[in-house]
């Protein structure tokens, strides 16, 4: 598995390389500062591009740091909770901030590397580090302020508790590799003492060729870099996928893995609020728990936090690592039914996932005309001895109510009624099981949906992040077998059942 220290090593050895090409061309000023060059440009230039290919995921991530700094902001009693309402409406526009990050990224390596008008780049460069210091700072930090804490209340900060953080990581290399927070901030740390060289000794940094073709390479690589993000975003799906659900994994196998996973306890992190103070306890022998004899909750010692080793699944004998994905987090529900998860990850046939995390529409209020029925009761003699009650109708009065409806921007209820849904009728007649998930939000709109789209399969319902994670479309279309996925569609490439079926017969 891919870890930081493997990632350091390469782009020091890459970097290593090109300076060795530097100096062999005689570019360079300073062999020093001509490593730092290539190995921070190598570096930002990696980083960009594994998020080149899902600028979505990153859009997501920049959703969940608007949400916490909105709630942050929000909790200030202070000028600076006006701020709080400008998160949510960055978050509109997060896909457009990731493109233009990326890009940027990418564009700031290659002018590291080829020394592209020095005094902009290290500004920049040392903005960008700055900035995402402050992002994994924040990220990291947050564990030791309790939920019910604002970050600023620092007087509440208590012990570090990993499952306090606000945000569970800063997506610095996109889903190729999920740092943990505090490595992620002293990384960062770590690239502020080149960002900030730069800035002192600049004039020690190389330039290869001439302006002007500094100028073509490093427009090249912008323009290269947009079109690669928007082809992954709104054009179609990831090119290279690093989710746990592209196709061809395994999803029963690996929930089943990731349910058996355990860790071993080794020791406890405590708190006596009542006397100031916080222990690490270290068990004699894992998962005991000693520590309740001398440190008894009686005398007010609570557990603030466990200390665990990574999660594992022993197979005979030997213990092997797991990483623990968004897989084991897959769960749907039906709204009558209760949780099908394993009735569709062990559907033994070919099935038909439409995803749609995000119904588009509007809500709005409808008259409705509805029928009052007043029942009257006759009795009727049938015998002397013997009656009979008739129920008739009395009279029936029309009232008009007003109720909200879910009515669908026109482009995505004609992506459904045009498109999905014939597939989805047409993949039903094949035998195929056929059905839509949404998130539990939009259990309700999606009845509307499918009515005024005339869609005939059923609706269930799942996490919305769940969903963002199986599929980078919205809607998008999943093909399963036997809980496995063997093929997924953008919904501006969605196919006909003859081209699909064909496919997987």
């Amino acid at each position: 598995m891919t870890s930081l220290p493997t990632l350091i090593i390469s782009f020091a050895i890459i970097g290593a390389v090109f300076t060795a090409l530097t100096v062999w061309a005689k570019k360079h000023r300073n062999v020093f500062w001509t490593f730092l060059q290539h190995f921070c440009g190598v570096w930002f230039v990696f980083s960009g591009m594994v998020k080149a290919v899902d600028p979505i995921g990153t859009a997501y991530k920049m959703e969940d740091y608007f949400v916490a700094f909105e709630q942050t902001f929000a909790g200030l009693t202070n000028v600076f909770a006006g701020l709080a309402p400008l998160f949510p409406w960055l978050a509109k526009s997060s896909e457009g901030f990731s493109i233009v990050m990326i890009v940027l990224e990418i564009a700031l390596g290659v002018m590291l590397m080829t020394g592209y008008h020095r005094k902009w780049t290290v500004w920049l460069f040392f903005l960008i580090v700055f900035f995402f210091t402050i992002l994994t700072g924040f990220t990291y930090l947050t564990g030791f302020v309790p939920t019910e804490a604002n970050f600023f209340d620092f007087a509440k900060w208590g012990p570090y508790v990993k499952t306090q953080m606000r945000v569970t990581d800063c997506g610095c290399f996109g889903d190729f590799i999920k740092l943990d927070p505090k490595i992620s901030f002293f990384k960062d740390l770590g690239l502020m003492v080149p960002a900030l060289l730069f800035l002192v000794r600049s004039r020690n940094m190389h330039q290869l060729w001439t302006a002007r073709t500094r100028n073509i390479i490093v427009g090249a690589t912008a323009a290269l870099s947009l079109i690669c993000c928007i082809q992954n975003t709104y054009w179609g799906l990831p090119m290279v996928d690093f989710r746990p659900f592209k196709v061809g994994a395994d999803v029963r196998e690996r929930k089943a893995l990731e349910s058996e996973a355990k860790v071993d306890i080794l020791g406890w992190v405590l708190r006596n609020d009542s006397l100031d103070r916080t222990v690490t306890y270290m068990e004699p022998k894992p998962n005991g728990y000693t520590y309740a004899k001398e440190y008894p909750k009686s005398q007010g010692w609570t557990v603030k936090d466990q200390i665990q080793t990574d999660l594992y699944v022993e197979v005979d004998g030997k213990k092997i690592p797991v990483t623990k994905t968004k897989v084991s987090e897959f769960a749907v529900e039906d709204g009558e039914n209760g949780e099908i998860t394993d009735d569709l990850l062990e559907e033994p046939g070919y099935s038909l996932m439409i995803i749609a995390y995000k119904l588009k529409g509007r809500q709005q209020m409808e008259t409705v005309v509805t029928q009052d029925t007043v029942w009257a009761t006759d009795t009727i003699v049938v015998r002397k001895d013997s009656i009979r009650l008739q129920r008739r109708v009395a009279s029936v009065d029309s009232r008009t109510e007003e109720r909200q409806v879910f009515i669908p921007d026109a482009d995505y209820a004609e992506k459904f009624s045009k498109e999905i849904n014939p597939l989805a009728e047409a993949a039903m007649k094949a035998g195929w099981k056929v059905y839509a998930i949404t998130t539990y939000g939009d259990a309700e709109p999606a009845v509307d949906l499918a009515k005024r789209t005339g869609a005939t399969y059923p609706f269930y319902r799942a996490d919305d992040k769940l969903l963002k994670t199986i599929i980078r479309a919205n809607p998008g279309v999943v093909v399963w077998k036997n809980g496995t996925v063997v093929d997924m569609y953008h919904h501006r490439h969605i196919p006909g059942f003859d081209v699909l079926g064909g496919k997987w017969k």
